[in-house]
């Protein structure tokens, strides 16, 4: 009798259980920030401290660009491609943190609204942070700051229309503040970009200091660099906290969880997107790849693109994916080629060298015909072939497909659209830095 009791007794346990509903998960507390430093030698103690070395990552080398090999296996072309690539990238791993860290130049807008492109395409990112907005802070000891872009970015994401007033605040911070928009005449695209971002549904934030927290330091010292990049990624995780529930697993979590891990894209000036810029800041399990963008700055800017000018030759949007660093490579005024397209819907004039050679059953027809003015080795997806006045055949599906020719005078990096049906024609001068593609249909 008794152990007909007990086991009644538990059996009315257990339905109580089922039927209690789950405890709802709430977001973790955010722990207490360090003391705010206020000297340099303060500020490079602190940074020391909460350093991570990633030696999976690599700092950026131009000498590699001037050497590329002629295999285009590691080369994307075109902004969807390139945002589907990352995309698969971030969602390698469900169970770590991931990072997309892009460094550009600010004298470029270009570069700006090339990166800005490719992650409003992603799906996987949390949110989009960057260096030009600020970030409010939970610094001890911190004076009061009214520079934060916080509050107004939030409200700029939601409600049915734009927030006039948030967006009026926003552009005069942006005046006062982002000097190499205002001097590079592209302070208009920083309010396209919250336009961008709406259409998108991509929450930006801010991922720089403001600056009435690191005035007592050195500018541009070491010491200040490195708080302002120990802030954007404290504050990244903040933002993570506020974003997690719109982030949980398909099973839900449990009250003593811990947090979803975060997703962001970040786009930062050159230097914090090295190894040891913000990389250094970010939890010690996360994922980060580093994208350092080139090309589309002022002719006269000088810099990388100059120096490669004379070996190399950009004609399209292309990506370099290179161990521990990728390189997104633009085209302009200073190390850009001549590119002259045409679509030719009748037949070849010249039968013998262009009429596509017929393949056996088992292989797709040969759709590129390749020809340079000097001997090279051209490729494309996972094709290559030696190359001269003559043009040489081989196949790739239909699509963007970015292509590298390497001669001994220069090396031409870009892209070709491949028909569904004919066939494209390219013919490259390497001493003219100049390309003609023809597509026919």
């Amino acid at each position: 009798m008794r152990w007909a009791v007990l086991a009644m007794l538990l059996a009315a346990c257990s339905r109580q259980a089922e039927e209690d509903p789950p405890i709802p998960w709430k977001v973790p507390p955010e722990p207490a920030w360090d003391e705010l430093p206020t000297t340099d030698a303060a500020a490079v103690a602190l940074a020391s401290r909460h350093a991570v070395r990633r030696s999976e990552l690599r700092a950026f080398e131009a000498s590699e660009l001037a050497s590329l090999r002629p295999d285009a296996s590691k080369l994307l072309a075109g902004v969807p491609e390139i945002a589907v690539a990352y995309d698969g990238w971030m969602r390698a791993d469900a169970t770590k943190p991931a990072y997309v860290l892009f460094g550009t130049m600010h004298d470029s807008r270009a570069e700006l609204e090339t990166v800005a492109s490719i992650v409003f395409r992603m799906k996987a990112p949390w949110g989009f942070a960057l260096e030009q907005f600020r970030a409010a802070s939970r610094w001890r000891g911190a004076p009061a700051v009214t520079t934060a872009d916080d509050a107004d970015l939030a409200a700029l994401r939601t409600g049915d229309s734009v927030d006039d007033a948030a967006l009026t605040r926003l552009q005069e911070r942006q005046r006062t503040l982002d000097h190499a928009a205002w001097k590079f005449g592209y302070l208009d695209a920083m309010t396209e970009l919250v336009y961008g971002a709406r259409g998108a549904g991509m929450p930006l934030f801010g991922c720089d200091m403001p600056p009435e927290l690191h005035t007592p330091l050195e500018r541009g010292g070491e010491g200040e660099r490195g708080l302002r990049e120990l802030h954007c990624a404290q504050a990244l995780r903040a933002d993570a906290r506020s974003l997690a529930t719109s982030h949980l697993p398909d099973g839900g979590l449990s009250d003593d969880d811990p947090a979803p891990p975060e997703r962001f894209a970040v786009l930062l000036g050159a230097r914090h997107a090295e190894p040891d810029g913000l990389a250094r800041f970010v939890e010690k399990d996360a994922r980060v790849a580093l994208v350092r963008v080139l090309g589309g700055r002022p002719s006269d800017a000088g810099g990388e693109e100059a120096d490669l000018a004379p070996r190399l030759v950009v004609t399209d949007l292309v990506l370099v994916r290179l161990r521990g660093l990728d390189t997104i490579l633009l085209p302009d005024a200073t190390w850009g080629g001549t590119v002259d397209r045409a679509t030719d819907r009748g037949p070849p004039v010249d039968k013998s060298e262009l009429q596509p050679p017929r393949a056996a059953a088992w292989l797709p027809p040969a759709n590129i015909a390749v020809a340079s003015d000097v001997a090279a080795r051209f490729a494309v997806t996972d094709s290559s072939i030696d190359v001269g006045p003559k043009p040489e055949w081989l196949s790739a599906r239909a699509g963007h497909h970015a292509y590298v020719l390497v001669s001994a005078a220069r090396t031409f990096v870009g892209a070709i659209d491949v028909p569904e049906a004919g066939f494209v024609e390219v013919r490259f001068s390497p001493k003219e830095r100049a390309v003609r593609v023809i597509e026919h249909l």
